[in-house]
């Protein structure tokens, strides 16, 4: 009798162990993905929100200043020589039309129709600020904008004034000192899927749910749904890898930056050693 309690005890200690090893206590290599992460999040959230806050500062200024004159053209370009990664600042009038661009490089623009662009078609409706998902920009490129509305002394509705930037520069910016000497990958997705940036040069502009080339990961496409639905997580998924040549297991981490209701998912991922 003595002898099968001994033996139970021991076959639940070693179960209790099992579980414990199992679910409880991250690999070291979740926590360093974790930590990588949290820092590009920390850095790329630290561009977003200043340069955000610089263009409320620039709608105040442009309530009296105007859509247009030298003034004007002054606040913007002022805008756009502070970040390296702004592609133009535009003013715009409630009719959709780019009244004032900078820099000076993007002044052809100026007196064009973005009005049936469907982010300055939800901009008008709700007259808040935003950040856009991406889009084809008139200036050639896919792009991402962060608008504000410019509202007059006595409370009217004037136009916007507007940051087009490419996440693929800032991201990379922000994210290169920090990945320095590692063989972490970083990817940042919108949540209908597209990549906006994927460090290794593969995916960029490729929407996970859709491309055909990476349906057959299942794991991946499954763990992109995940992270969809979740701000903050982690798994591992396998996938071809293009500088080996083969198929690798990759552990990943995600994290999320946010703006005005628009949020990305910011995921680290290293091949499992």
């Amino acid at each position: 009798m003595l002898a099968k309690r001994f033996a139970l005890a021991i076959a639940l200690a070693l179960s209790l162990t099992l579980i414990l090893a199992g679910c409880a206590v991250p690999s070291a290599q979740e926590e360093q993905l974790k930590i990588a992460t949290e820092q590009i999040q920390t850095a790329v959230q630290t561009e977003l929100n200043k340069m955000d806050l610089d263009l409320a500062n620039a709608a105040a200024e442009l309530s009296r200043a105007g859509l247009s004159g030298t003034e004007t053209r002054n606040i913007l370009n002022v805008l756009a020589t502070k970040y390296p990664f702004i592609i133009d600042t535009c003013t715009a009038d409630p009719a959709g039309r780019m009244v004032t661009v900078a820099p000076d490089a993007y002044g052809d623009y100026e007196g064009t129709d973005i009005s049936t662009q469907e982010v300055t078609i939800t901009f008008n409706e709700t007259k808040k600020p935003m950040l856009s998902q991406m889009f084809p920009a008139v200036e050639g490129m896919d792009a991402v904008v962060i608008m504000w509305p410019v509202v007059s002394q006595s409370d009217d509705f004037m136009g916007s004034v507007s940051a087009l930037f490419v996440p693929e520069t800032l991201v990379s910016g922000a994210s290169e000192p920090i990945l320095r000497g590692t063989n972490i990958a970083i990817d940042v997705v919108q949540l209908d899927g597209l990549n906006l940036y994927d460090s290794q040069g593969v995916d960029t502009g490729v929407n996970l749910f859709t491309e055909p080339r990476l349906q057959q990961y299942t794991e991946l496409v499954a763990l992109g749904h995940r992270m969809v639905d979740e701000e903050s997580g982690s798994g591992s998924y396998t996938i071809l890898s293009q500088s080996q040549g083969k198929i690798v297991k990759k552990q990943a981490y995600w994290g999320t930056v946010k703006l005005h209701d628009t949020a990305w998912r910011l995921m680290s991922s290293q091949i499992v050693q």
